[in-house]
């Protein structure tokens, strides 16, 4: 009995490892937004590029927000593109979005990695949660076959004076992810599935030695 229950054990720890391995191959690299207030009136938000695992020529995306609640003021370019050359910018403001593209030359070096793309500045106009998302976002690199990279986790933001929590947007993401309290439900289902096969396994091997009991 022993013996079997540390065969369960460790069938159970190897499938941890395999599965973690695997839930941190899944994604190419992110976009998040990042928030900071400057003053009594100003909100800085930074688009924030992080393990990107193949060289990137440009990105293209909508950032929404409450224009009720903010108005949007300028951009600035940030260093993760730049490091390659000199890109060009498509940069306007359409009421509640903000549509952004910025692409390097061919002949330009791409960057992987991370680091910020843009900033953008915003007025308060009334103190409330200022939400921001993601929209038809993507990521693209010099590849004839398929220049967007799949995989992309598209993390929106939610911050209020003070405190700010980033967000997974489901919709706009590669592969769904949906977190609680920092940890991913993506990661837990293969645990949950591979303990219930193990206790399946053991919930069967219990029935067999109650059977041989009652046997005369």
């Amino acid at each position: 009995m022993k013996k079997f229950i540390c065969v369960i054990a460790g069938f159970v720890l190897l499938s941890f490892t395999a599965f973690g391995e695997e839930v941190e191959d899944v994604y190419m690299g992110e976009m998040s937004l990042e928030g900071e207030f400057l003053d009594s009136d100003l909100l800085k938000i930074s688009v924030v590029a992080g393990e990107m695992l193949q060289p990137v020529l440009g990105t293209a995306f909508n950032v929404i927000f409450d224009s009720e609640s903010l108005d949007f003021l300028k951009y600035e370019p940030g260093d993760f593109l730049e490091r390659g050359g000199d890109p060009f910018y498509l940069v306007k403001n359409e009421e509640s979005r903000v549509i952004f593209g910025e692409t390097l030359r061919r002949e330009d070096s791409f960057p992987v990695g991370g680091g910020v793309v843009a900033e953008f500045y915003f007025q308060i106009l009334e103190e409330s949660e200022f939400n921001f998302s993601f929209y038809n976002g993507v990521v693209s690199t010099l590849d004839v076959v398929r220049q967007d990279i799949d995989k992309i986790l598209w993390a929106d933001l939610a911050i209020t004076r003070g405190d700010g929590e980033l967000l997974v947007d489901l919709d706009y993401s590669k592969n769904s992810v949906f977190e609680v309290s920092g940890f991913e439900i993506s990661k837990l289902l293969p645990w949950l599935l591979v303990l219930a096969g193990g206790g399946g396994v053991f919930f069967v091997y219990y029935l067999s030695k109650k059977q041989e009991e009652k046997r005369p």
